[in-house]
């Protein structure tokens, strides 16, 4: 089973997708891929899990994959790349945060992270934000409870980060060489 959610954004990537995954963990070996989001042009795609089994997921994200436009984007994409080629899904791209690392490193900071360049409007009124930590409870809720609501804090997270690496990929567009 799976859950989509898609909408037209004002915004888009005039070539290549943009990719973020969520997973049940750091362990590209033995943790899952629970959900796909990309980017392309101006549409946002989301596709998540909705059942245990995680080969029916994967067999649908190895015939979407290979139809994406190149080059792939992602923050972090070594991330990325490990999950889906530990499940026989290769791709290459542009890293999003190679030149925020580089930055980092030059000034003796450690590497930022996604949350720590773009912070949510929540934060501002101290309201919950989802974070990727969360993603591993909200599933494991999610398949003891079967209540959909945690799918869509999953699906909100994941839409959030694209939307942010989105702002990255446009507004720094020189930093990214294709």
């Amino acid at each position: 089973m799976i859950t989509s959610y898609s909408r037209e954004l004002m915004l888009g990537i005039p070539q290549g997708t943009l990719i973020d995954i969520e997973t049940t963990g750091l362990d590209m070996n033995h943790d899952e891929i629970v959900l796909f989001g990309y980017i392309q042009e101006s549409h946002l795609e989301i596709i998540c899990r909705s059942s245990q089994q995680e080969a029916p997921f994967i067999a649908q994200l190895a015939e979407l994959v290979p139809t994406l436009p190149r080059p792939f984007y992602a923050y972090n994409l070594s991330f990325e790349k490990g999950f889906l080629q530990a499940k026989g899904i290769g791709i290459e791209g542009i890293d999003l945060f190679q030149p925020w690392k580089e930055k980092a490193e030059a000034l003796y900071l450690k590497w930022p992270k996604l949350d720590e360049l773009f912070s949510h409007a929540e934060h501002y009124f101290n309201e919950p934000v989802i974070s990727g930590k969360d993603v591993p409870l909200l599933w494991q809720r999610f398949l003891y409870t079967e209540d959909n609501n945690y799918l869509q804090q999953i699906i909100k997270h994941n839409e959030s980060d694209l939307l942010r690496e989105l702002y990255l990929l446009v507004y720094y567009r020189d930093s990214y060489k294709v």
